[in-house]
């Protein structure tokens, strides 16, 4: 699998494997993630609030004793929730998920999300009156604690996810290290582009999440699935691969790592046929015009008739009020 060089030197497969929450058990997500690996994937990408650490653990470990890859050639991501903020929880919330996970480090940690919440009152605690409890910790404070992470061996690397341009700056201002890594949502119709300019301007590798669209989440437009876009669909015929292998090779031709997430192993297998053959130019600018402008992932509240409204974010962390510049060099 062709790989990415972090700032700071570490290998990052180009193609990973998303691991958000899927069945009540998480045992469909543990089996497809030995299947991946067995395949040729290495790198997972984990998260503290998919609720489903415990069996990735039993993954790991099913993965190193059978013997399909040993720890070194494994990239594996683990994320920072938003209740543990505060510089005196970070590395105690970071210990737990290695220990849930079975790993003695993780390859990369990033912040879930720049909003943090008040600590020990659930994963997405509340104030009387509904609205969220945000704890107001700078996003400069759980950077710090981060660094921290890395120095004791906890991780190899530290970024962030879901953060905009300014909120990078910021860090990059205050700390000994910089993020190696912004992930974010990015697929055809949301490409990000501004945010990925900034990421080449500024060495930092954008990884880009809902690679398809999450067409399977209950808000937003209602619109067809990604993958039967006509664009997608000539393009597919014209190049002799599926329109999901197209989506996936628009975005690694934009420099762009992808993480997405399959417990089928057609589709496992079907996406990691990305070598060997191009778009054009003409192509990606076809795709291009996709593009909606519309955001998918983003907080929102579940009704009490079962329906969703978004969530304006209304805490000083919030990154989704911020609009990208977008730089005119790239």
């Amino acid at each position: 699998m062709r790989t990415v060089t972090l700032a700071g030197g570490i290998e990052m497969p180009v193609l990973g494997i998303g691991t958000w929450l899927h069945g009540d058990t998480g045992n469909q997500m543990r089996d497809a993630v030995v299947q991946a690996v067995e395949m040729g994937y290495r790198h997972i990408d984990c998260a503290y609030i998919y609720l489903n650490e415990p069996k990735m653990g039993e993954a790991f470990s099913a993965i190193f004793e059978r013997g399909l890859a040993t720890r070194e050639e494994m990239f594996i991501t683990g994320k920072l929730w938003g209740t543990e903020h505060a510089k005196d929880r970070v590395e105690a919330h970071c210990r737990k998920s290695l220990a849930d996970c079975q790993l003695d480090y993780f390859d990369l940690y990033l912040i879930h999300w720049p909003t943090g919440f008040i600590a020990d009152n659930g994963n997405l605690p509340k104030k009387e009156n509904g609205d969220m409890a945000f704890s107001g910790v700078s996003i400069e404070e759980t950077w710090l604690a981060m660094e921290q992470l890395v120095k004791k061996g906890l991780t190899k690397a530290i970024g962030v996810s879901n953060f905009n341009s300014e909120q990078l700056k910021r860090l990059m201002k205050i700390g000994s290290m910089k993020p190696v890594v912004l992930q974010v949502e990015s697929n055809p119709r949301f490409q990000n582009e501004a945010i990925r300019r900034f990421c080449i301007v500024n060495g930092i590798q954008m990884v880009g999440y809902s690679p398809f669209g999450s067409p399977d989440l209950p808000w937003g437009k209602k619109l067809p699935h990604i993958l039967v876009e006509p664009i997608l669909e000539r393009i597919a015929k014209e190049v002799n691969k599926s329109t999901a292998q197209v989506v996936l090779k628009y975005q690694l031709q934009r420099g762009i790592v992808v993480i997405p997430k399959s417990i089928f192993p057609n589709e496992l297998e079907a996406n990691m046929d990305i070598e060997g053959w191009e778009l054009t130019p003409e192509q990606c600018k076809d795709i291009d015009t996709l593009e909606t402008g519309e955001r998918k992932i983003v907080p929102v509240n579940k009704l009490p008739d079962g329906t969703f409204e978004l969530r304006d974010g209304d805490d000083i962390n919030y990154p989704f009020h911020f609009v990208e510049p977008l730089l005119e060099d790239y």
